[in-house]
């Protein structure tokens, strides 16, 4: 009987312990099981929420596209009235034409010939600019340069460069501009003005090109100290030149060495004092001093001047720089 019970207990303990560890194992799957549909939940829950958050980032885009449309329309919108009202107002069309540079041709003159007036297309002159500058360049002789530049909202300042005016042509009472060019102006005017010395007999040629050079060469004070130039070509010397001086002397000369030799003369009018006469520089140098008589006309007396050549004297032009 005791081994009996024995062994009953002996079974009946085996069997409880396995009933423990079926009761561990299914609480250990249930365990796995709870766990699963937790992370399934969670899994499940982060998709929605990456779904949720992909939807707005995606309205966000589409809002900031349809916005960046809109203001791009509306500005172009804008724009487009903006420049309708421009070329409709005022501000599209020249206000005032001036011009600066000048001091031998007239305002008006350069305005006339570049025929941009008030109320003309602004823009229409802007890209016309160089055909405009060469219109005036090529009827304005005295015109060197020409620049057309804004000066303000919708005025227009045609800059102009002058020639320098070099001599008067003097021709039937007349006084025509003689350029550094050697052009000669055709407008005409009653007086010369400034210190530019008088030219006579002389045209648009070679000879006119050469003396305005010979000219340039000479040093201020023997500009000054020239009256008239007038051109007396020979037979012997095409380039012939008389000179009539303000201190009262007269001067022959050749063009091509008018300048070398004309530096020697304030030295021969020292040498020979007080006497006033003509000096020859064309070959060498000489003096001839002037004899004056006096002729009756009616109540009048004339003083009558002429060049004594017999009482000429040799000047040396090299002992006259040492």
């Amino acid at each position: 009987m005791k081994k009996e019970n024995k062994k009953q207990k002996k079974q009946f303990k085996l069997h409880l312990s396995s009933l423990k560890k079926s009761a561990k194992i299914k609480n250990k799957s249930t365990g796995d099981q709870q766990f699963r549909i937790k992370k399934m939940k969670n899994q499940s829950d982060e998709k929605s929420k990456s779904f949720e958050n992909t939807l707005q980032n995606l309205k966000k885009q589409r809002q900031k596209k349809l916005t960046t449309r809109l203001i791009t329309l509306i500005l172009l919108f804008s724009f487009a009235i903006l420049v309708v009202v421009y070329f409709i107002s005022s501000l599209s069309k020249v206000d005032i034409v001036s011009v600066s540079g000048t001091k031998e041709v007239a305002d008006q003159e350069v305005i006339d010939v570049s025929q941009i007036k008030s109320g003309d297309d602004f823009w229409g002159v802007f890209f016309e600019r160089k055909e405009i500058s060469k219109k005036v360049f090529s009827e304005l002789p005295q015109v060197k340069a020409v620049e057309i530049n804004f000066s303000g909202l919708n005025d227009y300042t045609i800059k102009i460069e002058e020639h320098q005016t070099v001599a008067y042509l003097a021709e039937n009472n007349r006084y025509f501009n003689i350029l550094e060019n050697g052009k000669i102006v055709n407008e005409s005017r009653k007086i010369s003005i400034g210190n530019p010395p008088i030219f006579k007999n002389f045209k648009e040629n070679e000879a006119l090109n050469t003396i305005i050079v010979q000219y340039q060469l000479l040093n201020e004070n023997i500009q000054n100290s020239i009256s008239e130039i007038e051109y007396t070509p020979s037979d012997i010397d095409d380039h012939l030149i008389r000179l009539y001086m303000n201190d009262g002397n007269e001067v022959i000369a050749s063009i091509p060495s008018f300048a070398e030799k004309m530096v020697y003369y304030p030295d021969m009018v020292k040498k020979i004092g007080d006497q006033k006469g003509t000096f020859n520089i064309e070959v060498g140098a000489y003096f001839s001093p002037f004899e004056y008589s006096e002729e009756k006309n009616g109540a009048e007396k004339e003083e009558e001047k002429t060049t004594n050549n017999e009482n000429s004297a040799e000047l040396n032009l090299e002992e006259e720089t040492q």
